[in-house]
């Protein structure tokens, strides 16, 4: 931390680092992996198939404000009533977990060896009445494996998918897939300890992009690149996208226009720090403010105002 400088230097090569091919190539590989993935269990899982499945870019990946540092971090979103019916039903899943984890990494080499000997994916075992989004997730894990290189990685986490490996995206890529469901544009997180969902539509998200983008021009997306990068340095954690996209949504179009990069940095630094965001706008929602929405929680501000303290102390 201590040797961090931020000058003028530093700023243009965050924005000089151009990653869209890179995002193109990892987006286009996520792509075709979970295509075959999901062809190979719509034939056997009647709740899943190529046509009732959404995959959305989730993070900085959506606003273009791609950096080195960035995740892969991609909804992968299935319409399904019956799905949603016996994902609600679930009330015994803390007590199953440790048998939901037999996707450990002795396993996983084991299915690899399947997969090198061309021995055809094992039936899988389906209970119409059981079958919920924690067993998607797992089934989607193995279909996942059979698709992937030797080399990479995959683990799972709840109904979260992680998977690095350089063969097959690139060096230091990483992808997140976070299975939910999906009905009239809305994406579903089933929350289990509350056994309940939380929804979250990308529709007025992505609306405000597009319209900041348009209005302030090229500066905006440099602006969440410059910050996604110095909140990964100071906190050394990713940032929640959607809080910064909120928190540099709300400051003037006219603090953007300026055609030096570090002078529109320094613009908006100073416009922050004079002011309070609490009265700042949630992208997601409009109407509400930063604190009202569920989708932000105080860690993400404690977080952004140390990013700022630091910016204020080394620039």
């Amino acid at each position: 931390m201590s040797n961090l400088v931020i000058d003028k230097s530093l700023i243009e090569s965050i924005v000089k680092n151009d990653n869209q091919s890179y995002y193109k190539k990892v987006n286009d590989r996520v792509s075709s992996i979970l295509t075959n993935s999901i062809k190979r269990l719509s034939k056997q899982i009647p709740y899943i198939s190529t046509e009732n499945v959404v995959l959305q870019p989730y993070n900085e990946i959506l606003s273009g404000a791609i950096t080195d540092n960035s995740i892969f971090s991609y909804l992968l979103g299935v319409e399904s009533a019956q799905l949603e019916l016996n994902t609600r039903k679930v009330n015994t899943f803390w007590r199953n977990l440790k048998k939901r984890l037999k996707f450990a990494w002795a396993n996983r080499r084991k299915r690899k060896s399947k997969k090198n000997k061309d021995v055809k994916q094992d039936k899988i075992d389906f209970n119409s009445g059981k079958y919920n989004i924690y067993s998607l997730t797992d089934d989607l894990f193995e279909a996942i494996v059979l698709n992937l290189c030797e080399t990479s990685l995959i683990s799972k986490e709840d109904n979260c998918l992680y998977i690095v490996g350089k063969d097959d995206f690139g060096v230091n890529a990483k992808i997140k897939i976070e299975v939910c469901l999906y009905s009239n544009e809305n994406f579903k997180f089933f929350i289990n300890k509350k056994k309940g969902f939380k929804e979250y539509n990308l529709n007025c998200r992505l609306n405000c992009l597009n319209e900041k983008i348009l209005e302030a021009g090229p500066n905006f997306v440099n602006m969440l690149k410059i910050f996604n990068v110095l909140y990964f340095y100071v906190n050394q954690e990713h940032p929640n996208a959607m809080f910064l996209e909120s928190i540099l949504y709300n400051v003037p179009d006219k603090l953007y226009e300026d055609k030096s990069v570090y002078d529109t940095f320094l613009k908006v630094v100073n416009y922050l720090t004079l002011k309070s965001i609490n009265n700042f706008k949630s992208i997601n929602d409009i109407s509400l403010k930063l604190y009202q929405d569920k989708m932000f929680n105080n860690q993400d501000q404690v977080s952004y105002l140390k990013m700022m303290r630091i910016i204020a102390e080394k620039k």
